[in-house]
């Protein structure tokens, strides 16, 4: 074979073997995005979620501009979503116990405010909703945890 036949075939070779590998890769998982406010204004809350319904991957709450953080899995968290778009339903709850004190939040969407805006999630999927968050409250002197905030909120997902 011609030298430049055999280089021809190897570069043809090569790139049989990337396509192979690019199109056998596996598929992803996506961080979901949850962020709300209230409308006041006055509160945010802003959680992220691999795969809507799965790990934890952290998230806060501001109110008045006093802020608090939920970390992420440290070993000492327990988190709990139930995520069902067909039926509007979707709740988070949170618990851990830090050096300053316990953290939680209780979240939930009201179903019958649930909207699909895009439902995509390989180019983005992004659902509207009104929603219920009681939590640690981040401002000092306020207690232990606030009373139930109205939130309006919107999730986003994509792969």
């Amino acid at each position: 074979m011609a030298p430049r036949s055999l280089l021809l075939l190897k570069r043809v070779f090569a790139l049989l073997v990337l396509l192979t590998l690019v199109s056998a890769r596996p598929l992803g998982s996506g961080t979901a995005t949850l962020k709300c406010t209230s409308p006041s204004g006055r509160t945010e809350f802003v959680a992220k979620l691999q795969d809507i319904s799965g790990m934890f991957e952290g998230g806060w709450l501001t109110i008045d501009g006093h802020r608090i953080d939920f970390p992420a899995d440290d070993g000492n968290m327990e988190h709990h979503t139930i995520w069902d778009k067909k039926n509007g339903v979707f709740t988070m709850s949170y618990y851990t116990s830090t050096s300053e004190g316990p953290r939680h939040f209780r979240f939930w969407a009201i179903p019958s405010t649930f909207r699909s805006v895009s439902g995509d999630r390989n180019v983005g999927a992004r659902y509207t909703f009104e929603a219920r968050l009681e939590a640690t409250d981040p401002r000092p002197g306020q207690g232990p945890g606030t009373p139930t905030i109205t939130l309006n909120g919107t999730l986003e997902y994509r792969i």
